[in-house]
């Protein structure tokens, strides 16, 4: 079955040690789905994925085209060690895609997650609030006169839905005066730790998408904010393969800064264990797009990762670098 997609699935994802198969039915088909994959199962052959697991891609793609016939780009995973899975990532634009490869090939849509962070969203007023995660909703209603009692109950339920949601983006709208209690009256850490986004009093899902959006944006801006003007001038940053991978394989990065669309022509190697990484030849490493290696290693080792659109100027040498144990700058709008 499948479903919309979390940062923790790719983690499951990336383990395997062993070849994936990572396929890309994009959007906007001119040709039959049969045509289509057709193609796509070539090319799998081609790259060495045995016949059943081919069969089992297929299979899990046809069900999940069932379920979403006008999907933009259903995205699924396959391989030795990582039963079949397959994702409706809505709004992403890819070409079709198969690789049969190691590590899995998740730099697209680990892009498309980072646009779309987990939030909760909450309309208050003097009479109601009401509140939205994930597919989880929240309705309050109080009497007008006792609405700073009843905001302050709807921030309780607001905390912890941003917990339950593993979310630190809060999109509010409603009056000054209510909106402003409403924050008041949230506990000091999330007040701390969540970004918040202000409507006014618009909050249709076009809204909250186009915020979130540009949450989204800001907190990578700000990411190469503290690479470029403080990392850089601190010594606290590491940028290009060579000193990227290095970090990694010492376990210092606490941030990687990767560029989107990758480099197809540059490769690393890899072992089994997280921070088993480096840029040339080893009989006990396997080789990989030096993307997906990077990107294996820090979702492997609890290492944030950033995507950023390549060759942009603040863009770290060779599209690849990172922050090295230094706390990241709050960025608020």
């Amino acid at each position: 079955m499948s479903h919309r997609l979390a940062l923790r699935d790719l983690i499951d994802v990336v383990r395997p040690a062993r070849p994936v198969a990572s396929v890309y039915l994009g959007s906007s088909p001119l040709r039959s789905w049969r045509a289509r994959w057709l193609r796509l199962a070539d090319q799998l052959r081609s790259d060495g994925a045995g016949p059943e697991l081919v069969d089992t891609i297929g299979e899990v793609l046809h069900r999940a085209r069932s379920l979403y016939p006008t999907a933009d780009t259903l995205v699924a995973f396959a391989g030795e060690e990582l039963p079949a899975r397959v994702f409706h990532t809505p709004g992403l634009r890819h070409l079709d895609l198969a690789w049969f490869s190691s590590p899995a090939h998740v730099l697209p849509v680990l892009a498309w997650l980072q646009e779309r962070p987990p939030r909760v969203a909450v309309t208050a007023g003097r009479c109601s609030a009401d509140l939205v995660g994930g597919t989880e909703r929240i309705s309050l209603n109080y009497p007008e006169p006792q609405w700073p009692e009843g905001v302050r109950s709807a921030a309780a339920a607001c905390a912890e839905m941003l917990d339950r949601q593993e979310a630190r983006l809060l999109v509010v709208a409603g009056e000054d005066e209510v909106v402003g209690t409403l924050w008041e009256a949230l506990p000091a850490p999330v007040r701390r730790d969540v970004v918040v986004r202000w409507t006014g009093r618009d909050l249709t899902p076009n809204r909250i998408a186009a915020e979130t959006r540009a949450a989204a944006r800001s907190s990578v801006e700000g990411v190469l904010a503290d690479f470029n003007e403080r990392g850089r001038v601190r010594q606290l940053s590491v940028e290009g393969v060579d000193d990227t991978l290095n970090a990694l394989a010492a376990g210092r990065l606490d941030d990687l800064i990767v560029g989107y669309p990758e480099d197809v022509t540059a490769t690393a190697w890899y072992g089994p264990a997280p921070t088993d990484v480096a840029r040339g030849w080893s009989p006990s490493r396997r080789c990989g797009l030096l993307a997906d290696v990077a990107v294996r290693a820090a979702l492997l080792s609890g290492t944030r990762v950033h995507v950023i659109t390549a060759g942009v100027p603040s863009a770290p040498f060779q599209n690849i670098g990172g922050l090295c144990r230094a706390r990241l700058a709050l960025v608020r709008s």
